[in-house]
């Protein structure tokens, strides 16, 4: 008997499904938080000036932020800037 094992693929050639299945879900968990933070940096922007001022944020560090790649949570960029913003 060959090396066959689930589905007909070969001993070692791909992933097994569930592997393949919980790096999908991650990838999408993680484009969903990037997509929500994106959304709520834009609602913020779109705030008044006495607002951004009260939480140490500015207009620019907001659009820099948003200008990053659609894969990049906005927020974590926006927290490296701002020093408010760190843990």
């Amino acid at each position: 008997m060959d090396m066959i094992t689930y589905a007909g693929h070969a001993a070692g050639a791909i992933e097994p499904p569930h592997a393949f299945r919980q790096r999908m879900n991650s990838l999408f968990r993680r484009l969903a938080r990037t997509y929500q933070a994106r959304r709520d940096l834009k609602v913020l922007r779109s705030s008044g000036d006495h607002i951004l001022n009260d939480i140490g944020v500015s207009r620019s560090q907001l659009d820099d932020a948003l200008n990053a790649p659609f894969w990049v949570n906005p927020s974590q960029k926006l927290a490296r800037r701002t020093p408010l913003f760190r843990r």
